[in-house]
């Protein structure tokens, strides 16, 4: 039995009980989290502390048995997590890249002063009909010309 050469050490046997199941635990953890990514990290840490605690394993209990326990343990605790932090936009989601060097933070920061400046000089007629087109969603230029 595979388990029980993991149990001893051997990491070979490991890579097959990993090979084995990984894709069904991801199956069972993307029921759970909704989110295939975040199913391959908890499945990872699963295998991960299914190795750290092999000398507890008792092979009187089957090891999808063991494995889907600790799984689920890990999915809850990651439900729990998410739902005690605030949501946060998916990289798919942002309409830049973060970016990557203090240098590229400062101009980003200078261009969105900037832009406060110029929305600061604009008369009040001009900030309402800027923010009416904003709330509206439509380009710029019809506005503009329906207003001129």
């Amino acid at each position: 039995m595979l388990m029980e050469r993991v149990k001893e050490g051997d990491t070979e046997a490991l890579e097959q009980l990993i090979m084995r199941w990984r894709s069904r635990a991801e199956a069972y953890a993307a029921g759970i989290l909704r989110d295939p990514h975040l199913a391959e990290d908890c499945v990872q840490e699963a295998f991960a502390r299914l190795y750290a605690a092999r000398k507890e394993y008792n092979p009187q209990y089957a090891f999808s048995t063991y494995l889907y326990v600790i799984l689920r343990r890990i999915c809850i605790s990651e439900l729990r997590r998410l739902r005690r932090s605030p949501k946060l936009i998916k990289t798919e989601e942002l309409s830049e890249w973060p970016v990557d060097s203090a240098e590229a933070e400062y101009l980003t920061r200078w261009e969105r002063g900037s832009r406060l400046m110029q929305l600061a000089a604009l008369s009040e007629p001009e900030r309402r009909l800027l923010l009416g087109q904003a709330l509206s969603g439509k380009p710029l230029k019809s506005s503009r010309r329906k207003h001129a």
